[in-house]
């Protein structure tokens, strides 16, 4: 079974005539589709008008367009052209960009950008997966990238740090980062984490400098708590591109 997305920003929100307009062209399609709000944390199949209605989406909303079925790829490609209605497709050159303004300006202290997402198309183990992720944080927040790397080590010592099946986020307060640092990445091959959820195929590290304030932790709660959420994470674990991936995380961040 194929599996396609696609993932936007909505413009203008979902109108009853653009929820008409999707609902019969979903229903032209053997593949089952999906449409789910990521903002609202909530996801209707795609072939009911009145469930599409439901998930009031607003303006700025990100959403998920999830198609899974033999002919996924054709529906892709019908959904790519007809989404411009709905607002510009993240994975295009320059899509990243707004949720790395809302970002800037929400939380300044944190950055996100493109440049800390990777993708391992080699098999990869868990502790090589984890010096990826180190390489991939800005070299400049990096005070003692040893100490980082142990103390990240250390951590899954206690526990591994999966959190739903396919996901984990090892993560870390330690000086040797300077301000609060994500990075993504996500493999093509599972990786075994020690646990009996099972292997994970998307992880985001979190490294975070002691002596934070209450409120400059927020964000990261807000981060866990939605990536423990089913909807969330799904949308996550099936986003193919590092902007669609990006933009969910940031979602998290500020939501």
């Amino acid at each position: 079974m194929l599996t396609r997305e696609l993932t936007f920003f909505c413009r203008l929100g979902l109108t009853i005539t653009q929820a008409k307009q999707l609902s019969r062209l979903a229903g032209l399609f053997k593949s089952h589709i999906q449409l789910i709000n990521v903002t609202r944390r909530q996801r209707v199949e795609a072939t009911s008008q009145l469930s599409l209605l439901t998930l009031a989406t607003q303006p700025g909303d990100l959403c998920l367009l999830l198609i899974e079925g033999l002919d996924a790829e054709l529906a892709h490609m019908a959904f790519t052209c007809w989404c411009v209605e709905l607002g510009q497709p993240l994975g295009r050159p320059g899509s990243a960009a707004p949720a790395e303004q809302r970002l800037g300006l929400a939380q300044p202290d944190y950055c996100f950008s493109l440049a800390q997402l990777g993708h391992a198309a080699a098999s990869l183990d868990k502790s090589l997966a984890l010096r990826v992720l180190v390489d991939l944080l800005p070299a400049e927040l990096v005070r003692d990238r040893p100490a980082l790397e142990q103390a990240i080590a250390k951590r899954e010592q206690i526990a591994a740090t999966i959190i739903r099946p396919g996901l984990a986020m090892p993560h870390v307060i330690c000086p040797a980062i300077r301000q609060p640092a994500l990075s993504l990445l996500s493999c093509a091959e599972p990786i075994e984490w020690g646990s009996a959820l099972g292997p994970v195929r998307t992880i985001i590290l979190l490294a975070i400098p002691a002596g934070l304030a209450p409120e400059q932790l927020r964000p990261l709660t807000r981060l866990a708590r939605a990536m423990m959420d089913e909807v969330v994470s799904t949308a996550l674990l099936h986003a193919s591109s590092a902007p669609a991936r990006q933009a969910i995380v940031i979602e998290g961040l500020l939501s």
